[in-house]
């Protein structure tokens, strides 16, 4: 059975999840469909590319995620499909694919199949135009290279923690719904240039001198760092928001001083 996951802005109060869904099970014989989020910020290419990048991995090989974030310029390109680490996902070539796949981008179609086409539905609402028929024919045993050409994508980067004169920068990437801010900043990459010295974390105006293995390691409202589960250094506050309170956004700068 076809595992399809379903990750957009369109919103959980909106009709338009139930379209995407009611074209993919007109299309296709019993389907499993799997809402990641329909609440991305609108048009918020980073968040989901984040979103789908660490949950996708949790999904059987060969599941297929439909991302609809940020349509492009349809007069360009109807859409794209690329298959990584043996699933496959649907978008637009707006930049989000190099984001979730890597560099890992040579099996990438342009979608030009003339059935993949709802005409019944605007250019502008592509996920059901386009995305959704395409995820159904392909849960129903269609293959890749049917879909289209080989497409040479747009690309867009998180960009890499940098290290020189004992400090390392990096940036924040991610808020999550608890306000915590996920960093680009690996543990281990972390690890690898501390070695056994003492170091300290500067963003806004926090100054963090240790990193802690679980919440309940400070106070309540405390400032806090940590490694979350996306494997890259997290600032949080205990029971709170930290991007309320500290003013934390996405880009802000993130810097570790070592000594």
């Amino acid at each position: 059975m076809a595992i399809i996951t379903l990750t957009t802005d369109l919103g959980d109060s909106s009709h338009y999840p139930a379209v995407l869904k009611g074209i993919i099970l007109s299309m296709c014989k019993q389907p499993t469909l799997v809402d990641v989020t329909h609440n991305i910020s609108d048009f918020d290419i980073m968040q989901a590319a984040f979103v789908v990048k660490h949950a996708y991995p949790a999904f059987p090989k060969g599941s297929i995620h439909l991302v609809g974030v940020d349509p492009g310029d349809p007069s360009q390109h109807h859409g794209i499909v690329v298959k990584h680490d043996d699933h496959y996902f649907i978008g637009a070539d707006n930049g989000i694919m190099p984001l979730i796949c890597g560099k890992d981008l040579h099996q990438a179609r342009w979608i030009e199949h003339d059935g993949l086409f709802r005409t019944d539905y605007p250019t502008s609402f592509r996920s059901a135009r386009v995305f959704a028929p395409t995820a159904a024919f392909l849960a129903s045993g269609g293959s890749l290279e049917e879909i289209g050409s080989p497409a040479d994508l747009k690309e867009l980067k998180w960009g890499h923690p940098s290290y020189s004169n004992n400090c390392l920068r990096g940036k924040i990437i991610h808020i999550d719904k608890f306000g915590n801010a996920i960093t680009n900043i690996p543990r281990q990459d972390f690890l690898s240039i501390k070695d056994d010295r003492r170091f300290e974390i500067f963003i806004r105006n926090v100054r963090l001198k240790r990193i802690v293995n679980t919440y309940s390691d400070v106070g309540k409202a405390d400032a806090l760092a940590i490694f979350g589960g996306s494997g890259c250094l997290e600032i949080a506050m205990r029971e709170t928001s930290a991007a309320d309170l500290l003013g934390l956004k996405v880009n802000d700068m993130i810097t570790i001083e070592f000594s």
